[in-house]
């Protein structure tokens, strides 16, 4: 058991040049834009005037997520040293990586016999289950895939390893972790939130670590703190 409970405040990565190009984003990577960097500041600057006080930060170990991370930190005044780890880093997609979303996405349509994610979600399907499709559909298996099962266990073993350096007795300190979407929505489901729609650049979601050793969500993407510390997109 933890020596007590633990908050972490994960956030996903601000848009990236991938994002905007609307190109598949997993162990590739590409640079924030400058509404990217903007929008991270702007949620710094809202955590700082909520009072929201981090004990550690940590995040994945890609561009997207130091440079996410260092405007968060920059926007909250803050000097907190971020401690960068792989268990955070997005989902494999394989030989999808730079590939327009739309072929990856509609390979995984195909699968499920529909042209869309509103028709998925309206035949049962989740979101999650779209996620899992594609290292199904991976075109070159030379390029390694993530399931979603995978994608969950690392991140969720991370997040486990966060809690226990950070818990003290007597306390509950805050965490702030910043992560890539489809990771961030693996932990989500897995924890037992329902997923509509895949989650937002910039998405705060927040995580409780009992002193039981189990978690729980309070709260998933929140894209509000931006427009609290300033983004007027």
């Amino acid at each position: 058991m933890t020596d007590g409970p633990v908050e972490v405040y994960l956030v996903r990565h601000g848009e990236t040049w991938f994002n905007k190009l609307d190109r598949v984003q997993g162990w590739c990577g590409t640079p924030l834009t400058p509404k990217g960097f903007a929008v991270a500041e702007a949620i710094g600057r809202a955590f700082a005037a909520g009072g929201v006080d981090f004990a550690a930060a940590y995040s994945g170990d890609m561009l997207r997520h130091h440079e996410t991370m260092t405007s968060l930190l920059e926007g909250m005044g803050s000097e907190l040293r971020p401690v960068s780890l792989f268990g955070l880093r997005e989902m494999s997609f394989g030989a999808w990586e730079g590939m327009p979303n739309r072929f990856m996405w509609e390979a995984a349509y195909r699968v499920l016999g529909v042209s869309s994610t509103e028709e998925a979600l309206g035949a049962g399907h989740s979101l999650i289950d779209i996620y899992d499709i594609f290292s199904r559909t991976n075109p070159d298996t030379d390029y390694p895939s993530d399931t979603v099962r995978q994608a969950a266990d690392r991140a969720l073993s991370a997040l486990d390893d966060i809690a226990a350096a950070e818990a003290v007795p007597g306390a509950t300190p805050a965490v702030l972790v910043v992560s890539s979407g489809v990771t961030i929505a693996c932990i989500l489901d897995r924890l037992g939130a329902e997923l509509r729609a895949p989650i937002h650049n910039g998405g705060v979601s927040r995580l409780l670590r009992g002193a039981d050793d189990t978690w729980r969500v309070l709260g998933h993407d929140d894209t509000s703190w931006a427009e609290r510390g300033g983004w007027r997109g």
